[in-house]
């Protein structure tokens, strides 16, 4: 019977201390997947890098002066369109919840117009007979930028993140494709040389001293901080471009008739933009 009760005894002893031993190697909670516990930066500590990508939806508007027919229909008035977007940033946690980044990087603006005009055509050249003829017209612009910015950070709600603050573009390069397709009619466009060269044209070049060089941006953003581990975030944000100054000076010569002047003219075109950038941010 004692050698029962020691047997039984020296089990007991040892099963506590397998696991108390199992508590000291994998201290509880520890194999479960890491959900991020309240933290006083942006990540973890309170200085983080961060890497974004994303895609800047430009918003094009200009207004347009129309003198005498024929004329460009108001649909040149506006454009839109898609460019890349590449930052690095650094985030510095002044409290729990509130911080401030500093960003460098690079912002592609891209735009569409597309218009029509609808002109009288001599056919053939020099025979004095003149036919209605329609011809539309698309303008392709993509003007890159280096961009430098500084905002104000506020996390809420633990991980919903607002961004407020300004962002300077200083011009990098700019381009342009211009597209002219005859839509009625059998008249031709012609070379310099009188040659023809069928019922569409199309002129690519560059422009960039066409716009504005340095630009100002007020940017507005809300986002969403996924922790993926203790030291990397995710945090797609949602941000909005007003720019203080014109994308280009105004274009009063893009018309001229000998006898009645100007035929029409283009001001105050603006830009804006909508912009979704992909974040991972790491401590530092």
């Amino acid at each position: 019977m004692l050698q029962r009760f020691l047997l039984c005894a020296l089990a007991a002893s040892v099963a506590v201390a397998l696991r108390a031993d199992e508590d000291v190697l994998r201290p509880k909670g520890r194999s479960e997947p890491w959900s991020g516990p309240p933290t006083p930066g942006l990540v973890r500590n309170p200085w983080a890098l961060g890497v974004e990508v994303g895609g800047s939806l430009s918003f094009f508007s200009q207004d347009v002066t129309q003198y005498q027919a024929p004329t460009y229909q108001t649909n040149l008035t506006s454009g839109s369109g898609l460019g890349p977007l590449l930052n690095l940033a650094v985030d510095y946690a002044l409290t729990d919840a509130l911080g401030i980044q500093a960003r460098l990087g690079y912002d592609q603006k891209h735009f569409n117009t597309n218009g029509f005009i609808d002109s009288p055509c001599e056919t053939p050249p020099g025979s004095g007979l003149f036919i209605p003829t329609r011809v539309e017209h698309t303008t392709s612009q993509t003007i890159a930028y280096w961009t430098g910015g500084v905002a104000l950070r506020y996390r809420f709600e633990e991980n919903w993140v607002v961004l407020a603050g300004a962002t300077y573009h200083s011009r990098s390069n700019a381009s342009f494709t211009e597209t002219d397709s005859i839509t009625s009619g059998t008249c031709q466009f012609y070379d310099d040389v009188g040659n023809a060269i069928g019922q569409r044209r199309q002129e690519s070049g560059s422009n960039t001293s066409a716009f504005t060089a340095a630009r100002w941006s007020i940017d507005l953003s809300v986002g969403y901080r996924i922790p993926l581990s203790e030291n990397i975030v995710f945090l797609p944000r949602l941000a909005g471009q007003i720019f203080l100054n014109p994308l280009a000076g105004d274009n009063l010569s893009s018309g001229y008739h000998s006898v009645l002047g100007q035929l029409y003219a283009f001001t105050n075109r603006r830009l804006h933009a909508l912009q979704l950038v992909l974040g991972l941010w790491f401590n530092l």
